[in-house]
């Protein structure tokens, strides 16, 4: 059975229907995950008997009438989420057997609905990372170049057809780059839309749920199913205020597109010629295209950097072996911390300990942190402004191709790779990474931003330009 040849709602349909069976369309896929992880190292964890369990509990109650939007869909989970049937590892060797007592929010409600969880996908030290270059278990490989980068992990096992659904994290910008990278369709949705009870984000400021997706179908159900108010997450709250009153109408008259023009120039020729192409899909669309500005971008992102150094000081900080974390063998309480905090984080993970820690200090809040709270607000004003001007706005998602797999990156360029992406997470606004060509043989996409809570306006507007995405051929998959 060949995913590729699949969407996430056509298999539901047909499981549905009684012309599929979850538990064989499982199997394979397993089988399928198992046969193409050494090469691409997408999986941390692929489920066994606790997805076949799954399958087939999907399967009797599809037997007995029970409407499941998403029977029998393969879904791959980011290995941040808390997941009770298999291990949960935040992407530390510290909590590699770690198993949660209970599911995230986003992985409950999609089982709910149907769908098996077959597999934690691989991701940066403690999740801190656009790339998975820092990943203990090694980087995961793009299925369309394996000497590359995938940038998440779950967008490369879409592409590579191990899954039909990939339910992702963003703070920087994880989920677009790896959408962006791998050539599938990846949602940043609206700040509170969605609850991140269970995720286990080192950024509180910017640690989102996300979903990756092979159509626009797929994306539109999945966020139905996982949005709403939750009492465990008192960031949901605004949606509830929102979907309780009536929603603002869209500008009078056509769509209109707004794209940075000087944003566009730090793009190579290759991107910039597939981004006229995209703006010219948009205005065949009956969309107005607008140029504009976008000033702050280079000063949003070091303000993002430095707010999201100090709150990842602040959210480690309970790793200490005593509140949480395996506990190293140690004669006193110094040689306890050292070596229970040495082996639960990498060196990303120390990295931003250290830095932020020094971010928060006496002689260092009111020069860097606080300066950095203005210029997020700064950001949110600008961004605000723009979505006066235009209905979407168009963005790269990334300005280059991803990264060799097999070299270390110096971590301030693995930041600046987050320059288109990172301040739109500061603003909470929804992004949709769309794929819209290759350049050398590689995918590259582009980010659709919109109003707060304009997801499925986006989803419509992107899937007119991109119905359906391209999967790599040849041996890697």
């Amino acid at each position: 059975m060949d995913l590729k040849k699949m969407n996430a709602c056509r298999t539901a349909e047909a499981v549905s229907r009684g012309e599929l069976s979850a538990r064989r369309l499982i199997e394979e896929t397993l089988e399928h995950c198992a046969a193409l992880n050494d090469k691409l190292n997408t999986f941390i964890n692929i489920a066994g008997s606790e997805a076949l369990e799954q399958a087939a509990a999907v399967d009797e109650k599809v037997k007995s009438g029970k409407k499941l939007p998403l029977a029998g869909v393969p879904l791959a989970v980011k290995d941040d989420f808390s997941c009770s049937t298999l291990p949960t590892s935040f992407g530390s060797p510290s909590f590699k057997k770690y198993y949660s007592p209970h599911n995230a929010s986003a992985v409950e409600k999609l089982l709910d609905a149907g769908a098996v969880v077959i597999g934690k996908t691989n991701l940066d030290d403690m999740s801190m990372g656009s790339t998975t270059a820092t990943s203990h278990e090694g980087p995961a490989r793009n299925p369309w170049s394996l000497d590359l980068l995938a940038g998440s992990a779950g967008s490369a096992a879409l592409a590579a057809g191990q899954c039909l659904l990939a339910l992702e994290s963003d703070s920087g910008g994880a989920l677009r780059h790896g959408a962006s990278h791998c050539g599938v369709f990846g949602l940043r949705p609206t700040t509170g839309r969605v609850s991140r009870f269970g995720l286990n984000f080192f950024s509180s400021s910017f640690g989102q749920v996300g979903i990756a997706a092979v159509s626009g179908e797929d994306l539109r159900t999945a966020l139905s199913l996982i949005t709403g108010f939750d009492e465990r997450d008192a960031s949901t709250a605004v949606y509830r205020d929102y979907s309780s009153s009536p929603v603002a109408p869209q500008n009078e008259g056509s769509p209109t597109l707004g794209y940075p023009a000087s944003v566009i120039d730090m793009l190579d020729a290759g991107r910039q010629e597939i981004f006229e192409q995209i703006r010219g899909k948009f205005a065949g669309e009956g969309f107005e295209v607008e140029e504009l500005e976008l000033f702050l971008l280079s000063e949003a992102l070091r303000a993002y950097y430095i707010i999201a150094y100090a709150e990842s000081s602040s959210n480690l900080s309970r790793f200490d072996g005593i509140r949480f974390g395996e506990a190293a063998h140690a004669d006193n309480l110094d040689e306890l911390y050292f070596k229970t905090r040495g082996g639960t984080f990498g060196r990303e993970a120390r990295r931003r300990s250290v830095f932020g820690t020094y971010l928060l200090s006496k002689g260092s809040f009111e020069t860097y942190y606080r300066q950095a709270l203005k210029v997020w607000s700064l950001v949110r004003q600008e961004f605000a402004a723009v979505f006066e001007q235009c209905d979407y706005l168009l963005l790269p998602a990334v300005h280059e191709r991803p990264g060799r797999a097999d070299e270390d990156g110096d971590f301030l360029n693995l930041y600046e790779k987050d320059i288109f992406s990172a301040p739109v997470s500061m603003t909470g606004l929804p992004a949709l990474c769309l794929p819209a060509g290759q350049v050398e043989n590689i995918p590259i996409g582009f980010q659709l931003i919109g109003r707060s809570f304009s997801e499925e306006r986006l989803i419509e507007a992107g899937t007119k330009i991109v119905p359906e995405i391209q999967y790599p051929s040849g041996g890697a998959c």
